[in-house]
């Protein structure tokens, strides 16, 4: 083998509680949960960086019956046919007599019954019916609703910054502006709205900050102007379903001011902004006291989160859509911790980056990897006594697949960049692939023995290349799964 991806031997299951000794807590502004007929707008807790919701409330909200055994550190919530009980300071959750797996331990602090937010996917979703969908690192949830798809993209075009907005169907924004102030609002009329992205990656002259807020549970993008800030003209263009803002510097006639005018070419693809593929997650190998293979000085460590930074920036450029790192920086991050970066941020695709080693100085290297097919296979639920824990294990099965034909993709694209580099599709018990739920992969790109090959992975423009080649696979991806293929 000439790969040094970690691979999962064995997997053992344990009964696990979660206790916490540190409690760093501060509040949040606001979480809304949209249901078809109300929204509830909460004020949640994080609790060492974990998002938290006021378990009472919400039951009240959804008319269940619940009973607060204190003494006894439970909360039980009772449906004419079901029951559900957490206990306190601890991440095993009984419904109905079967035991649910949370990432994060049902807290109660301050006399106050506290869940974490995927309790309610997770546990609440099966005595209501009710799917609850939430997305790690926002300030919102969607209880049985399909929101409506927005994007955001800003740039700077001359001596004005350019905000362009884009949903699916037609929406309204309304300019909401104190004159004595820099920052501004547009109100959406719509709701409930999910964002691409939560906040752009973006600071002009002119402005500072643009995000999506929706705490209070009236769904606006805010826009934080700098002191230079002077006028905001609205634009809207394709029936409402794009949306033009143009910021100038104070004291400038907007007429006056040499730009492209608001077009709908200047808005965002939608098919590139909107398309199925709307989280991706990108996973930088190794890192910490994991330095991965190394040759003449160089560290597969530091080459694959340079590498992974920037097909984050390229992704975002093209896609508009949320991407995230499993590491940005040298720490050691475990290969569950990895999964579930993907996992708990309902990725929809993960990559995995690695580079290879091999003894023969003359081979490439490079390949692709997907999990094996019969991974765990002898710990499946029927041959196995013991149901008490979901089989996360074997979170892969759902998306083999498509993980299958995104490794197909890469393949074509990828083998364009280098001559000679063929990348091979291979497969085996790649632990961090193992219980990722959604279609994914690991690349292993040349080889670090091989000095040609070393140069080549080591150089900026193959970087460039690189990063280029597998936004185009993303791209015929999101087009395929868009297309049911």
């Amino acid at each position: 083998m000439t790969h040094r991806i970690r691979i999962a031997i064995a997997i053992t299951a344990a009964s696990i509680a979660f206790f916490s000794f540190t409690d760093l807590q501060a509040a949040n502004e606001g979480f809304a949960i949209y249901f078809p007929d109300s929204t509830l707008t909460l004020t949640p807790q994080t609790i060492n960086r974990v998002v938290y919701l006021p378990l009472a409330e919400i039951v009240q909200h959804l008319k269940l019956s619940y009973s607060d055994a204190t003494a006894l550190e439970t909360f039980t919530i009772r449906t004419p046919n079901s029951r559900i009980v957490a206990t306190r300071n601890s991440g095993l959750v009984s419904v109905n007599d079967q035991i649910v797996l949370l990432n994060n331990p049902v807290r109660y602090e301050n006399n106050q019954w506290l869940a974490p937010a995927d309790f309610l996917p997770l546990a609440v979703s099966r005595v209501t019916g009710i799917e609850f969908r939430y997305r790690a690192g926002s300030s919102r949830m969607f209880a049985g609703v399909e929101p409506e798809e927005l994007s955001m993209a800003a740039q700077t075009i001359g001596a004005l910054t350019r905000l362009t907005i884009r949903a699916r169907t037609p929406i309204r924004l309304t300019l909401r502006r104190n004159e004595a102030s820099p920052r501004a609002e547009f109100l959406i009329d719509r709701k409930p709205m999910d964002p691409a992205r939560e906040r752009l990656d973006y600071r002009s002259r002119l402005v500072e900050s643009i995000m999506f807020d929706d705490a209070d549970g009236v769904p606006k993008i805010v826009a934080a102007g700098t002191d230079q800030l002077g006028d905001i003209r609205l634009t809207s263009l394709e029936e409402g379903r794009a949306h033009v803002v143009d910021f100038f510097r104070k004291g400038e006639n907007p007429d006056n001011v040499a730009a492209p005018p608001p077009t709908a070419a200047s808005s965002l693809d939608p098919r590139q902004s909107l398309g199925g593929i709307r989280v991706i997650v990108i996973d930088p190998g190794h890192g910490g006291s994991d330095a991965g293979v190394k040759a003449e000085g160089v560290q597969e460590k530091d080459l694959t989160l340079k590498i992974a930074r920037s097909l984050r920036v390229e992704l975002q450029r093209r896609f508009g859509a949320t991407v995230l790192l499993t590491r940005d920086s040298d720490i050691d991050v475990s290969s569950e911790e990895r999964a579930a970066v993907a996992n708990n941020n309902q990725a929809n695709l993960f990559i995995s980056i690695h580079v290879g080693y091999s003894t023969k100085t003359l081979d490439s290297g490079s390949a692709i990897y997907l999990i094996q097919e019969d991974f765990a296979a002898g710990l499946s639920p029927a041959a196995s006594k013991n149901q008490l824990f979901l089989p996360w294990f074997m979170g892969y099965r759902q998306s083999r697949q498509a993980s299958a034909a995104m490794s197909r993709i890469l393949q074509e694209e990828l083998s364009k960049i280098v001559p000679g580099w063929r990348f091979p599709i291979r497969t085996g018990p790649i632990a961090v692939l193992a219980s990722t739920t959604m279609p994914s992969v690991a690349l292993e790109i040349g080889n670090l023995n091989n000095p040609l090959s070393r140069k080549t992975v080591t150089d900026a423009s193959f970087h460039g290349k690189f990063v280029a080649a597998m936004a185009s696979a993303v791209a015929r991806f999101a087009s395929r799964r868009a297309g049911g293929g």
